[in-house]
Formats: C-alpha cells, structure tokens, sequence
C-alpha cells in the first residue's frame, strides 16, 4: 500500500485557514445549534458560485461548453455518464485560465504532479482554489474521472463544486470552490464540547450527499475526515462539503473490483483482496460512513481505539469487524446511534444498510420517540477528537489506488 503523497486530494485544493474570508454555497448549517428546518431535504436547483444572503440557497450557473479536454472525459466515461445541460463557465482551449481568474502565491497544498494555489474570479472576485495539474505526471484517466464526476453531481449544496477547467498543452487547471471553514473534525476539535444532536446534523449531511451521489451512478470510494469540509468559519452558515472525488467511480454495474481508497476507512472487502475477486458496491461508502460517526461520537477509531496499533494489527481487526462500546465514552450515547453503526459496521455487505437505510433510520429522522441528547457528549469530546487529529496525521493511514479492474 503506497503512502498517499503523490497528490494534493481535493480535499487539500478546497479546504483554506479559517481565517480566510470566503462565503460558501449550499444548504445545512453545521456548527452552530439550529433549527432542524434548515436541514430540509436538498434542493436539486444547480449551484451558484456567489455568496448570498442565505447561505443554503443556489442559482442557477452558466452553460458549460465543451474542449478538447471535456471531449477526452465524455468518450472515457461515455457508457457510465452524461452531462448537465448547465454548470460552471464555460471552459475552452482557447481561453487561458489567467484570463479569468486571479492566480494568487499562496499555495495552498502541493504533490508529485499537483499544485493548488488559492486564486479569485476577475469577473466577480470570488475567492477559489485552482489546481494545477502536469499532465505528463499524472494519470489523466484518474483526472479525467474526477471531473466527470464533479459535473454530474455539482448542484448538491453538500458536495464541493466545480467551478471551471481549463487546459494547456501541459497543464490542466481545475477550478474549485474555496471552503474556508476547514475541515469538519478540526472545526469541532477548536470550538468545544459538541453534543449527539451536533453529530445527527452532520451526518444527516453527510449521508444526504451520498445518496445523492450513488443516485447518479457514483461511488466515491474515499469517504474519511479529511474529505469532509465546512463552506464557511461562520458557524451558523457553515454547511458541509464532500471533496475529493479522485477515486469516485461512475458505475452502473453492480459491482466494483479495484482495490482503492484509505484503508483506516476502507470497508473489509475492499482491503482483503476478496473485493478484488467478488467485486463491490456502493455500501463501501457506508462502512465509511460508519467509520466517521464512531469517531464523531467518541473521538477515537473503531479499530484503534488507543492509537497504538500496527498498521497490519488494525488492518487485521477491520477485515474481522472488531469494535465495542466498552469504553466509558459511550456511557452517554443514545441506543440509535449504537445500532445505526451496529448496521453500518458489518462484515457482510450484503447485511450492511444502506445509505437509503441511513437516512430512513431514527436516529436520523427522529421519528419512532427517538431522543436525542443535546448536552456534550462529555467535556472533553473536542479535546478527544483533537488528540485523534493529531494521531492520525502521525499515522497516515495509506491511501490505495490501484489500477482500475
């Protein structure tokens, strides 16, 4: 398993300091303690790349036009995927990315063959991240595939968005919204003690945009902390963003066979070699999911719960399932939430709910005499999460990308 340094994730080409000013588009405030109505079902009205009154609110963007690059990702992808009839400016050879948009000196991540630099719309001054990508240093199927489906799925306020692409004979840059708040885990870890309500909201967000995802045909493969941002430091506008699409499959058969993604959040099948044989399909994405929420409500994983394991120790105890609720932080934690992970966290996908079954589960909905605690989970849930931070950004847990099956 190769360490995942070849490329800065979008995660890296979206997420900014905090401090930097920068509204975000999309709907589902996250930090602050609002009123459940703003965590409605998603609106399917595309994105509008402009900061508005309201935060959750889009509009619709401009035609998107094809290039040579945009031509290349439709034949790759013509039998899984098409395009929207609108979507970000339009894009050509013919224009030169300086063109419209400000390439600033803050870098903002760098790889093997990327670099992201925070940039600004001339038209409209909107703050972006661009990715700059050597062609000659990267696999343009991978790239290609990612941008494919960015497009498909843009106008979800819980997805990060494409904004442009353009193209030189050596570079393609990648024009990404900017979301300043940082990311999620990071976000809670600074602001204090959260409760059970706070990671309901979340992951309400969270699975909406999922399902949103395998509703058009995509599987993202890669669902971790890193890749779950907040649009904005305002806390009572921040809505959440899933970024990184590089190891998103657009597939509509039913099942999958490349041995992908970060193993620390990978589901068992697709690490032992089995969904290499068998294949796999979209419930990778809940087993992730399962992963995320574990962590959320008690600030260590599932697998590692001292941060002490061997990368083969916690890779053998994912691949056997083995996880508990016998520390004391889950004295406090609701029944529903132990069962929604009892069901996301299993061994047989085919047992495992679904993302549709997420979003139909109390826990979520609230329904069935579900009460959810809303005091903090325990006074030092933040202080938690963040000693996780810090553990696994000493651990790395390796990210796989493996040729397509």
């Amino acid at each position: 398993m190769g360490n995942s340094n070849s490329s800065p994730s979008t995660a890296d080409v979206t997420a900014a300091n905090p401090d930097d000013a920068g509204a975000g588009s999309g709907r589902c405030p996250s930090i602050g303690g609002l009123d459940d109505s703003l965590v409605a079902p998603m609106s399917t009205t595309e994105i509008h790349i402009q900061p508005t009154a309201d935060a959750c609110q889009s509009t619709p963007s401009k035609q998107l036009q094809a290039t040579d690059f945009d031509l290349e990702v439709e034949s790759a992808m013509a039998s899984t995927t098409t395009f929207p009839d609108t979507g970000p400016e339009p894009s050509g050879r013919s224009r030169r990315v300086e063109d419209y948009y400000v390439l600033e000196s803050t870098r903002l991540g760098r790889g093997h063959y990327a670099t992201v630099y925070r940039g600004r719309s001339r038209r409209t001054n909107q703050p972006v991240a661009i990715k700059k990508i050597r062609r000659a240093l990267t696999d343009e199927t991978r790239l290609k595939s990612e941008v494919a489906a960015l497009r498909k799925i843009q106008e979800h306020p819980n997805i990060v968005s494409l904004l442009d692409v353009f193209e030189t004979a050596g570079d393609v840059y990648v024009v990404m919204e900017l979301c300043t708040g940082g990311e999620l885990f990071e976000r809670l870890a600074e602001k204090g003690p959260y409760s059970e309500m706070d990671c309901v909201r979340h992951v309400r967000c969270m699975a909406e945009a999922v399902a949103f995802m395998h509703a058009n045909d995509i599987v993202h493969r890669d669902l971790k902390p890193e890749n779950i941002l907040l649009s904005t430091p305002d806390d009572t506008l921040a809505c959440i963003k899933i970024a990184d699409f590089g190891l998103a499959k657009i597939t509509t058969a039913t099942s999958m066979k490349t041995k992908c993604g970060t193993w620390g959040y990978s589901a068992p099948e697709m690490i032992s070699g089995s969904g290499c044989t068998f294949g796999y399909d979209a419930k990778v994405d809940s087993w992730s999911l399962g992963t995320i929420l574990y962590i959320l409500l008690c600030g260590f994983h599932p697998f590692d719960p001292n941060g002490t394991r061997s990368d083969n120790d916690m890779i053998a105890a994912i691949k056997k399932c083995h996880f508990d609720y016998a520390d004391e932080a889950w004295v406090g934690i609701s029944i529903q939430a132990k069962d929604l992970i009892k069901h996301l966290l299993v061994l047989d996908p085919n047992e495992r709910y679904s993302i549709a079954d997420v979003l139909a589960h109390p826990w979520i909905t609230g329904r069935e005499g579900v009460d959810i605690p809303v005091q903090p989970l325990s006074p030092t849930i933040h202080t938690d999460l963040a000693r996780f931070q810090k553990t696994t950004r000493a651990k790395m847990y390796d990210e796989v990308d493996e040729n397509e099956a």
